[in-house]
């Protein structure tokens, strides 16, 4: 490291002494002399050649400091052989003005002239970036030191000051060139903020499924977008006082679940793309709150793996950028972007790519990580099309959309029919209907879904599907027939046309692997159906169009590609085709590849009784013969059973000993995700009690009952809640999320003995509704970021609130918390300052207090019985000395302090958490620490190990991280790398 610098501080001090040389020669003759001989024979005083060297040497350190980043990234080995070549030929090109004005003074030109004059091996390309950036100083320096006669020259040093300032100026606004900048960087700011505007405008518009193409009112995402839940588990968690937080969650909002990556996976319908287009749209106007606050200055890369399903993937990052902007974008930009850590990477669909291709979309996930370890990444698929592990390996956390809740329900209800211009008596009807048939309330579990139920609804459908079937078949018929009837749009094709032509173009998608076809292709397969439909007279091409433009079911999202508007469309389709052409054998061979689930699924739905019977047999057959796909293919037969309308007895039997011998109960969490496909039948099977089941299976049972989200599986709980063991009450508490809060505490928490009295919740909605919960000691609030406080008397109406967490906005008051007498946890962030701080409960001790002020005084802190302690940025003139008078501090924490020289005179803290969220660490100003110390260090990417050189201290790291000096620290550094 030191000898790369010398070499660099070498090279700038030589490119220093020939531009001064360059200044000094007025005559030919004198461009032999040395720099020495021609200050001697121009300047006779002591004090002006001290002024000369002076100007020279900050020249040189200037040309070093604009070096230094650009080549710092090279072997120091290559270093130093490449810029004592570059000096060889620096001292050996002639610079005379008549030799810059051939070159027209453009350095480029001028580095083009020294290779052709000085030809050589290779150097590679640390070699051209020191030539081609010493050109670029040469040239600027000898441009604008002032020209002047002999006789002048020791006026000019007099004024060596400004000089020096005008040659800084000069140079710190010179483009930059490296691997990663070959042009400079001068448009990098123009174009990402073109570049931003694009994505907003791109992305901010919400499509409302269910109305055809040409009716359908735009609808801002940014105001429209509603936030889902989910479960799953968060690798890469915070460790809020010594590891509180639940490092598994259910009930979470995604924008709270999120980490440096992401693997979300949802159903059909369960809103992936759109929650992918909502981070897109945010981050490209900075309007991230709360957790992601520190994602505002991030650059999108949407991602649809759709349109790579028989196409290459962006084979450089430079291909992420589409569209008109790619043609006027820097050279190198997105490599710049994503190589400082501010890239937002969303990859959506990995489903939507052939299963033989996804092994090759996890490599291309692995290569970038590689090379931009410190770029943001959120993936999506089905959970049939990957496992929660599928990513694991690459660090991502993983986490699973749940089904929409009955609050989250009627949210959505309101904004689609505002949306869709409906009247308050449209929207007041289907609220009506949800809120008395059962059935509807279990269609209305996901986006898509719903929004299909909101179309049938507006378009005055008298009796509303049944199932799942009947909604699909209802709203295709409603966006291909009766929207153009109602508004007197004449018809070229009948509706039971259209559907022979989408059927066998769903089809050839769904045999081949694809979600999409070029157009062109589509145009073939039409006219060779149409030849085999007597009463359509129509051209390809014109049929194409109308389907285009009138049915809603398809659609070309971008020139020259047709894809269907939703999977879900494809896959009804698809399995209604296959059992109109007997493709039964075709739909078996695929059984067990998640990518055909849903078409077997609904093509069981269309089928007689006969099909499906021999479907389902040879399907529970293959389940024998094949072990390693044995679970797939018996979830499959059991989530068929959904769709089914007639089967011989035999088959349904053999389903039903399937389920409950080989299935349920679940023998662990991890298989709730899978057994949730066959639906709300599993309840049935699901055991009525609780208690002969060792408690890792009992948990496991809850959760799929709670994942059912219907009244049949509220009973069940009602009944599994008697069991008091620990972590039965936890999924118990869990679940409230899924369902009405007021039933839910009512019907199922109210005499559930908890998990020692404690009940964990996580919306603000639940609170009301505290009361009923009669074993209840302690409630641990832990509220999501988009519902933030201003006036934290709420918690004041909580008598045994135990742990609050919470975002915060403004100036917030602390003081109507004095009353909480029982509040051990506190941790408050998103504000911009404190106030009555001196307020706070004698029984905290567990604190953590972030604001955007500096804070200037931390004396409220004083004499406390506080284990614990976060605190944000404190100010240079805040007095530490507090921390030395709780002498029971176990725990600190600081975040973006400038100091670390305070910490000294904590006298028992045995654990110190240092984080400073992307920004590097550098650990030179920390103080020695007792040998049983521990350093944490969590967020930072960057961080600077060398100054813990020779010391005892213990260190807990993560391998994401990039540690400076790690060589360097001796046997009493011991580390505990995380994951």
């Amino acid at each position: 490291m030191h000898f790369e610098i010398a070499a660099v501080s070498k090279l700038g001090q030589s490119v220093a002494m020939r531009a001064a040389t360059e200044w000094l020669a007025s005559h030919t003759d004198e461009r032999t002399l040395s720099l020495a001989d021609l200050a001697a024979r121009q300047l006779s005083k002591p004090t002006q050649r001290a002024k000369l060297d002076t100007l020279i040497q900050h020249i040189g350190h200037q040309v070093t400091e604009q070096l230094e980043p650009v080549l710092e990234r090279f072997p120091e080995d290559e270093i130093a052989a490449s810029l004592a070549a570059v000096e060889v030929a620096l001292e050996s090109v002639d610079l005379s003005d008549s030799a810059l004005l051939a070159d027209d003074a453009d350095p480029e030109v001028l580095a083009q002239r020294i290779r052709r004059s000085l030809p050589r091996a290779d150097l590679g390309r640390c070699y051209d970036i020191a030539l081609d950036q010493s050109c670029r100083f040469l040239v600027q320096i000898i441009r604008h030191l002032p020209s002047f006669q002999p006789r002048a020259l020791a006026e000019v040093l007099s004024r060596a000051t400004a000089q020096t300032a005008l040659l800084e100026d000069v140079l710190a606004r010179l483009p930059r060139t490296s691997l990663y900048a070959p042009q400079g960087t001068d448009n990098d700011d123009e174009f990402r903020d073109e570049y931003l505007r694009y994505i907003a405008r791109t992305y901010d518009r919400l499509e409302l499924l269910g109305l055809s193409m040409k009716n359908r009112p735009r609808l801002a995402l940014s105001v429209a977008y509603l936030s889902l839940t989910v479960s799953g588990e968060k690798r890469e968690h915070r460790e809020w006082f010594g590891g509180l937080e639940r490092a598994e969650h259910s009930g979470v909002r995604v924008e709270s679940a999120l980490a440096s990556r992401t693997f979300v996976r949802g159903e059909a319908g369960s809103g992936k793309t759109t929650l992918l287009d909502w981070l897109a749209i945010t981050a490209a106007r900075g309007g991230f709150v709360g957790n992601l606050h520190t994602w505002n200055g991030l650059i999108p890369f949407p991602l649809r793996l759709r349109a790579h399903a028989d196409s290459p993937l962006p084979a450089r990052p430079e291909e992420l950028v589409t569209g008109l902007l790619r043609g006027i974008m820097p050279a190198g930009w997105v490599h710049r972007v994503m190589k400082a850590g501010k890239g937002l990477l969303l990859v959506d669909g990995v489903d939507e790519v052939p299963p033989a291709k996804r092994h090759g979309v996890r490599e291309w996930l692995r290569e970038l990580m590689s090379a931009f370890p410190e770029a943001k990444v959120v993936v999506t698929a089905r959970p049939a099309a990957a496992d929660a592990k599928w990513l694991a390996e690459l660090d991502f956390s993983s986490v699973v959309l749940e089904q929409m809740s009955p609050t989250d329900v009627k949210v959505f209800l309101q904004r689609w029919h505002e949306a869709a211009g409906a009247t308050e008596e449209t929207q007041r009807r289907l609220m009506s209907q949800l809120d008395s048939r059962e059935h509807l309330r279990s269609l209305a579990s996901s986006p898509l879904l719903c929004a299909m139920l909101c179309a049938l609804n507006l378009g005055r459908v008298s009796e509303l599907p049944q199932n799942r079937m009947e909604l699909y078949a209802a709203a295709l018929t409603m966006l291909l027939d009766l929207r153009d009837a109602e508004r007197g749009i004449a018809r070229i094709l009948t509706t039971s046309d259209k559907t022979v032509l989408l059927r066998d173009l769903a089809w050839r998608l769904t045999l081949g692997g694809r979600s999409q076809l070029p157009t062109t292709k589509v145009r073939e397969h039409i006219a060779r159906k149409v030849r085999c439909m007597p009463n359509v007279d129509r051209v390809s091409d014109e049929i194409v169009t109308h389907l285009l433009e009138r049915s809603g079911v398809v659609r070309e999202p971008v020139p020259g590609q047709v894809d269907f508007v939703h999977r879900t469309f494809q896959e009804y389709l698809a399995g209604e085709e296959a059992m109109q052409d007997g493709q039964i054998e075709t739909l078996i061979s695929h059984a067990h590849l998640d990518s055909w689930l849903q078409t077997i699924v609904l093509a069981c739905g269309h089928g007689q009784r006969t099909q499906v019977s021999e479907l389902l047999t040879e399907v529970l057959d293959r389940a024998e013969r094949e072990p390693r796909h044995a679970r797939r293919l018996r979830l499959l037969a059991g989530a068929c059973m959904e769709t089914v309308r007639d089967l011989d007895t035999a088959v349904h039997d053999r389903i039903d000993q399937v389920i409950k011998t080989q299935l349920v109960p679940p023998r662990s969490t991890r298989e709730t995700a899978s057994l949730a496909t066959i639906g709300h039948r599993i309840l049935k099977y699901l055991p009525r009690t609780l208690a002969a089941l060792s408690e890792p299976v009992a948990r496991a049972t809850v959760r799929s009952a709670a994942l059912a989200g219907s009244s049949e599986a509220m009973e069940l709980l009602a009944r599994y809640a008697k069991d008091d063991r620990w972590w039965v009450q936890e999924e118990i508490a869990r679940a409230w999320a899924h369902f009405d809060p007021q039933r839910y505490a009512e019907d199922v928490l109210a005499d559930a003995p908890l998990s020692g009295g404690e009940i964990f919740v996580s919306a603000t909605r639940m609170l009301p509704h505290l009361g009923a919960l009669r074993h209840r000691t302690s409630v641990e609030l832990w509220l999501p970021d988009h519902e933030p406080k201003r006036d934290l008397t709420f918690a004041t109406e909580i008598d045994d609130l135990r742990y609050l967490r919470t975002y915060v906005v403004g100036h917030a008051d602390l003081s109507p918390l004095s009353s909480c007498d029982h509040l051990e946890v506190l941790f408050l962030y998103g504000a911009e300052r404190y106030l009555g701080t001196d307020q706070l409960p004698h029984t905290l001790t567990y604190l953590g207090l972030y604001q955007s002020e500096l804070w200037h005084d931390i004396g409220f802190m004083r004499d406390r019985p506080f284990l614990d302690v976060e605190l944000s940025q404190v100010a240079d003139d805040c007095d530490l000395g507090t921390l030395a008078e709780m002498p029971g501090l176990h725990t600190f924490s600081c975040r973006n302090w400038k100091s670390y020289g305070p910490l000294a005179g904590l006298p028992n803290v045995q654990r110190l958490r240092i984080t400073d969220g992307q920004a590097p660490i550098d650990l030179s100003g920390l103080p020695a620490l007792p040998d049983v110390g521990i350093v944490i260090l969590r967020s930072a990417y960057v961080i600077d190990l060398r100054a813990l050189a020779g010391r005892s201290v213990r260190l807990d790291l993560s391998r994401r991280q990039r540690h400076l000096g790690l060589d360097e620290l001796g046997p009493g550094v011991t580390i505990n790398w995380a994951s």
